[in-house]
């Protein structure tokens, strides 16, 4: 069940902020940043460990922070490469 949730999370995390960074969900390179989300909400939960809303033993929060930031960060990096 925590790998679900993972995926879940992952997955709005991704869409939410693909659409934020590029004005629509996917487009180019949408591989790549769903990686980061989902490398990013892995990350979040790891390293920032059990506070606030755990769902099926994954935190739900500190998953959604980490992929926010790892899909921020790879957002920025993407951009400097095709510029």
């Amino acid at each position: 069940m925590f790998w679900i949730v993972w995926a879940i999370v992952g997955v709005v995390v991704w869409a939410g902020m693909s659409y934020l960074v590029s004005g629509e969900v996917g487009g180019k390179g949408w591989w790549a940043s769903l990686i980061a989300a989902l490398l990013g909400t892995w990350l979040g939960d790891l390293v920032l460990g059990d506070w606030l809303w755990m769902l099926a033993g994954f935190n739900v929060f500190a998953g959604a922070i980490g992929g926010i930031v790892l899909t921020w960060l790879w957002s920025m990096v993407s951009k400097s490469r095709s510029s």
